[in-house]
């Protein structure tokens, strides 16, 4: 089925209208279809790959073919369980992968583009404008009080910026929903699930918010675009932590000079590039560390360390032990 038909039957339940190009290279899904209820099921594997969960909320699981569609985006949730795909707005172009995703607002014009030889699995889930002020009132004025929430609380608005999917854990509870979606789970597991990961949408664009009003810049538009390339660049750090990187190499992946991106950076996080950076490396070679048996040398590798003096030194640091000990300690607890 072609995606603008897709979109069009997901919109319909949130009264959007969706264009579509009259150009060629449409791009299309397969593995999917839609029934009369409008719940969309994966007939290669005969189980729900996508299903409405609680009101107007919609969770939408598809293999998608190279090519381009334009689209008018519902207020909306898109991730990739493999490969990557692209999806480009006025405000920026951003790559999806199995750890990145991004957060569309209603009426936002966009467009999906997926490159030759790729097959992502793309995700979206859809929100309810009402569900989720519901949840925004949920945590509160103090939580959330950048969020764009009108007199109703029906129109909720986040900024618009790519995320990483360590953020508040929501990683973990996407796969869980799409495996409970797959599985066919009952109708109350698979809103629980839902839930959870709307609760860490809200969470993370609320503490997106704050840090956009921390960057010292007197136009929120100024603010928005460089909190846009801060995150393009902290996802480059969580994503690629075990290469060649340095501060000039990371500022320009954020498109900014070194010293006002470390700057900016600083400003965002409450700590500098490099310390992220550093943080990252020690933060996989613990998990490393705790689930395996690979010697420390080769794990001070495999994060980007090449004098395991250096990497041994800063995990102590770190952590209050050597890297050797807490993989004893680790084993042990594993053989018991």
């Amino acid at each position: 089925m072609e995606l603008y038909k897709r979109l069009m039957a997901i919109q319909d339940m949130n009264r959007e209208v969706i264009h579509a190009p009259g150009n060629s290279g449409m791009l299309s899904m397969e593995g999917s279809h839609l029934n009369s209820s409008g719940t969309i099921f994966d007939s290669g594997h005969g189980k729900a790959a996508g299903q409405r969960i609680v009101g107007k909320n919609t969770f939408n699981s598809s293999v998608l073919r190279p090519g381009s569609q334009s689209f008018t985006s519902p207020l909306a949730l898109y991730c990739s369980l493999q490969d990557q795909y692209k999806i480009r707005t006025d405000r920026g172009h951003y790559t999806i992968t199995p750890s990145t995703f991004v957060v569309l607002n209603q009426g936002e014009q966009a467009e999906i583009i997926v490159e030759p030889q790729s097959s992502p699995r793309a995700v979206s889930l859809v929100f309810d404008q009402k569900y989720i002020s519901e949840l925004v009132r949920h945590f509160g004025a103090p939580l959330t009080s950048s969020l764009d929430v009108d007199s109703d609380g029906i129109v909720v608005r986040f900024p618009e910026c790519i995320q990483h999917d360590t953020a508040f854990e929501i990683g973990p509870k996407l796969r869980a929903l799409n495996a409970a979606c797959q599985r066919g789970d009952s109708a109350e597991s698979i809103a629980d699930k839902f839930r959870a990961v709307a609760e860490c949408v809200v969470l993370v664009f609320s503490a997106a918010s704050r840090q956009i009003e921390s960057i010292d810049s007197v136009r929120p538009g100024t603010r928005a675009e460089l909190y846009r390339r801060i995150q393009r660049a902290y996802v480059c750090i969580q994503d690629i932590y075990n290469e060649e990187l340095c501060l000039e190499k990371i500022a320009r992946v954020a498109c900014m000079s070194p010293h006002h991106f470390h700057r900016v950076f600083s400003q965002v996080y409450g700590i500098t590039p490099l310390r992220a950076l550093a943080d990252r490396r020690m933060q996989m070679a613990h998990r490393l560390l705790e689930t395996t048996d690979t010697p420390v040398s080769a794990i001070c590798r495999a994060v980007g360390y090449h004098s395991a003096p250096t990497f041994s030194n800063l995990f102590r640091a770190k952590f209050g032990l050597p890297p050797s000990l807490l993989q004893q300690r680790s084993r042990r607890v594993r053989m018991q």
